[in-house]
């Protein structure tokens, strides 16, 4: 009885041990999840964080095509249009401009000089450009408009891919062993067609990349106003000239009209005396 005792004592013992080893056991590993919790919060933290800046670069934004066009009325002393004329034509070639056109007409009795210049400018040049033409003389006017081309240019661009790839098709076709002549006259006339339509919108993707690549410059030189043509008297003198000038367009017309109507006038009276010539010998003879 009393060794029954005493085993039933120590499996007792050593049940309480193995479960207060098996308490500690799992509160150790709970703590250990706890500690480990901000750890894997913190790193999925960052991941979405790197995820949500990584998200704007992975869409790539559309870029816009825009023809942009700048036209200025430059006023300058009478004398001095010509000069500044050729100072923007310099100020345009130092800075890779493209020059579509460029016309001067000098000052004479009727009106004074103007010049214009028309130039394709590139965008980083532009400010540069402008300030230097501005200080030629004062600004009259400054014209600023852009036309979206973002389309007409993406569709080009996809136009030429397509027809590239079926061109390159086209010539696999033509390279095939065995190919009937009939086949290979149709794929040949097809390939012509289809080369003439790349050779177009070539030519418009290249007209478009000259319209948005570079900014579309109008220059304008007038000569200022003096205060003679700009005081009282001026619309005197206004009327005064518009009567002259319509008293010469009315003369003008009157010898126009002279010039056509005497030559048959007188061929009208040289026929009418010819009848009448031949009545009055019928007349005689009757």
């Amino acid at each position: 009885m009393r060794s029954a005792l005493i085993m039933f004592t120590l499996a007792a013992a050593l049940l309480l041990g193995a479960c207060g080893q098996k308490r500690q056991t799992e509160a150790s590993a709970a703590r250990e999840q706890k500690a480990a919790a901000p750890a894997l919060y913190a790193d999925a933290r960052r991941s979405g964080v790197a995820a949500e800046a990584a998200a704007p670069d992975a869409a790539p934004s559309l870029r816009r095509y825009l023809a942009v066009r700048h036209d200025l009325q430059i006023q300058t002393e009478p004398e001095t249009v010509e000069t500044a004329w050729r100072t923007a034509n310099e100020a345009c070639a130092t800075m890779g401009c493209d020059v579509l056109a460029s016309t001067l007409t000098r000052d004479d009795q009727r009106r004074p000089a103007q010049a214009q210049l028309e130039a394709r400018v590139p965008p980083d040049k532009l400010e540069a450009f402008l300030k230097q033409v501005s200080a030629l003389g004062s600004v009259g006017q400054h014209n600023k408009t852009a036309e979206d081309k973002t389309d007409e240019v993406i569709d080009t661009e996809a136009r030429l891919k397509n027809m590239g790839e079926f061109r390159d098709n086209l010539r696999r076709l033509m390279a095939t062993p065995g190919a009937k002549l009939k086949d290979l006259i149709e794929v040949e006339r097809e390939l012509v067609r289809v080369q003439s339509e790349l050779d177009s919108l070539a030519s418009r993707r290249k007209a478009l990349a000259g319209q948005t690549d570079k900014v579309h410059v109008t220059l304008s030189f007038v000569a200022r106003a003096s205060v003679l043509e700009t005081g009282v008297w001026s619309p005197v003198s206004d009327a005064v000239t518009g009567a002259g000038r319509q008293l010469a367009q009315s003369l003008a017309g009157l010898i126009s009209f002279v010039v056509v109507v005497v030559p048959w006038g007188l061929l009208l009276a040289l026929l009418g005396w010819g009848v009448r010539a031949v009545w009055r010998r019928r007349q005689r003879k009757a």
